[in-house]
């Protein structure tokens, strides 16, 4: 009889742990969650983080707050994340420019984008173009790669200053036909559009939006595989010839590092739950993120992917 109770308590000693983890998988999360976005309130990425926070909201029937913390090229905000406790309670609602561009062009970046963090869910990518202006004598990207290595070309390329995707996207045209622009630093893609539709600028780069629907301006190319809704004529970097050329446009979800498996199991499920949601996806498509969503592991793979293409690009300096 003492050995059947001895048994007995084995088995429950070795079910306990078993019962715990499926009991926090059902109950996550038992509390307020926040998601901190690193940029102002209003742009894509708040906009969508809100969209998702409602969502989540109804699905967990917890609150879910958003909260900007935003400065040093999105740095603060994830910083921020990155040394939150691992309970899964915060959130980071990140970019490529947080967690490959900003880690590779800036010396002192707070975090490692790979080790401090745990990857939870893509939401989607933003399309980019490239466009010139209009005077410019050039009607594709092949044609401005050839213009470009004219003996007396000085073409100027407008960028949003250091450590964004803007400057990626010069550096890796650069990099990818051997060319070599006069990059104009600007405080915001606004007037720097509107320096290149006006003739004083040559090319800039851009998330498709209102302000490329200009006379002024001609829009060579979408960078990457994907054309775009708002421009079908227009081909892709990668039909044109430089696959390469492809910024990392896109948004995620992330947690602190060491977030138990079971805790991130349940937060992947419910934000792949919201994002497949179709009025979620419509309203999301108003900020012009695409939806194409993705577990933690295609997001773990697409920033090792990214990591590794931009690092062949040298650090200003260097």
């Amino acid at each position: 009889m003492r050995n059947h109770y001895r048994l007995l308590l084995l088995m429950a000693v070795a079910i306990l742990p078993i019962t715990n983890i499926a009991h926090a998988a059902t109950s996550f999360p038992d509390s307020p969650v926040r998601i901190v976005v690193p940029t102002s309130p209003g742009g894509a990425s708040d906009t969508s983080a809100r969209i998702l926070a409602e969502g989540l909201q109804t699905l967990w029937k917890q609150p879910v707050i958003v909260e900007n913390k935003t400065g040093a090229s999105g740095t603060i905000g994830a910083r921020f994340v990155a040394k939150s406790p691992a309970d899964g309670h915060t959130l980071f609602f990140g970019t490529g420019s947080t967690h490959v561009v900003a880690p590779l062009m800036l010396a002192d970046t707070p975090y490692d984008p790979e080790r401090d963090f745990t990857p939870l869910a893509i939401v989607g990518y933003a399309p980019f173009v490239l466009f010139v202006r209009s005077g410019l004598p050039v009607s594709n990207l092949r044609e401005l790669v050839e213009y470009a290595r004219k003996p007396d070309s000085e073409l100027s390329f407008g960028t949003t200053g250091p450590a964004t995707i803007y400057e990626i996207a010069a550096r890796l045209l650069e990099h990818e036909a051997h060319i070599h622009f006069n990059h104009i630093p600007y405080k915001g893609l606004a007037p720097m559009a509107m320096d290149v539709a006006a003739g004083r600028v040559d090319i800039g780069v851009g998330p498709v939006d209102g302000y490329l629907k200009n006379d002024r301006l001609k829009v060579l190319a979408a960078l990457g595989n994907q054309r775009v809704a708002a421009f079908p004529g227009v081909p892709t970097s990668t039909e044109s010839g430089y696959p390469g050329f492809s910024v990392p446009a896109w948004a995620a979800l992330w947690g602190p590092a060491a977030l138990p498996a079971n805790i991130s199991s349940a937060l992947t499920q419910g934000l792949l739950n919201v994002l497949g949601q179709p009025e979620v996806q419509k309203r999301i498509a108003v900020t012009g993120i695409v939806i194409q969503p993705g577990d933690g592991n295609a997001l773990r793979m697409l920033i090792e992917h990214d990591l590794t293409k931009l690092k062949q690009l040298e650090k200003p300096g260097n």
